[in-house]
């Protein structure tokens, strides 16, 4: 006999299945869809799909074909793909952290891993009022010109930094960008003696970061934590204070992820 729960279940949003409507019909169309035919074969109004279409726009989830008249598939779509158990973990696990860390600071607050010679955005806490941008998790840059990335590598002995980063040149995106080998190699030096890492300014010029490693039990890194914002939210005077806040965070954390998450059992580096 159904009930008024089973009956409950069975309602359906329209916007919500117009929406997902909208991202199948863009995964399986490789040149995009113009906002005529995503009205035509949706079957709703122009001016309904030109809501959606803005709505899932800034939040990176479809984009702007090179043309500019169609849309395509967005980079937060990756954030959904290939998620393991490794980040999902570390995700769930970290949301209480973030959460703090970005309404206390008023900054927007990240935890990464490592992928390769890469460091990716597993999960983040936008600071109220911020602009979400190109934060998503999934996301993946350089490691050797964001804090997050400078903090999930300084650990690595000079051959395990040169194996990660010997196939790929330090690329320049900034006047503050480190593009030597040696000039990083001395800079990790200064990052593992204060114990966070600063990107100022490297990656894009008007943003700052500061991260932490997070350790497992075996005192092995598994992921960064830190939070970012512009030169004016994060003026230099900040950087030792938040380092240090930071730093006590992240213990915390691997202090959780121990007791109650099997996440770093692995004696080696958690490469995610």
């Amino acid at each position: 006999m159904e009930t008024q729960s089973d009956r409950r279940v069975g309602i359906r949003l329209p916007a919500v299945d117009r929406a997902l409507d909208l991202l199948e019909l863009l995964s399986s169309s490789s040149a995009g869809l113009s906002l005529a035919n995503a009205s035509r074969q949706l079957g709703i109004p122009k001016s309904t799909a030109h809501y959606l279409i803005y709505t899932l726009l800034t939040r990176d989830y479809i984009r702007r074909n090179a043309n500019s008249r169609t849309f395509i598939l967005g980079p937060r779509i990756s954030g959904f793909a290939n998620v393991t158990e490794s980040e999902r973990q570390l995700r769930v696990a970290s949301c209480e952290e973030l959460a703090e860390l970005s309404d206390r600071l008023k900054l927007t607050a990240l935890i990464a891993g490592l992928r390769g010679g890469q460091v990716v955005l597993i999960g983040h806490r936008i600071a109220s009022g911020g602009d979400e941008g190109g934060t998503w998790s999934g996301h993946c840059n350089d490691v050797h010109c964001t804090s997050l990335g400078k903090a999930l590598i300084a650990q690595l002995s000079n051959s395990e930094l040169e194996a990660l980063l010997c196939d790929r040149p330090l690329a320049r995106f900034t006047a503050n960008t480190i593009c030597s080998f040696e000039r990083l190699r001395e800079h990790l030096a200064a990052v593992r003696e204060s114990g966070y890492a600063v990107n100022n300014e490297e990656h894009i010029s008007g943003v700052r970061g500061i991260a932490v490693p997070v350790f497992n039990q075996a005192g092995k890194v598994i992921a960064s934590l830190g939070v970012c914002g512009s030169t004016t939210e994060l003026p230099k005077s900040r950087i030792p204070t938040i380092g240090k806040e930071l730093g006590a965070v992240s213990a915390a954390l691997s202090r959780k992820l121990l007791e109650g998450v099997p996440l770093g059992e692995a004696p080696e580096p958690l490469l995610l």
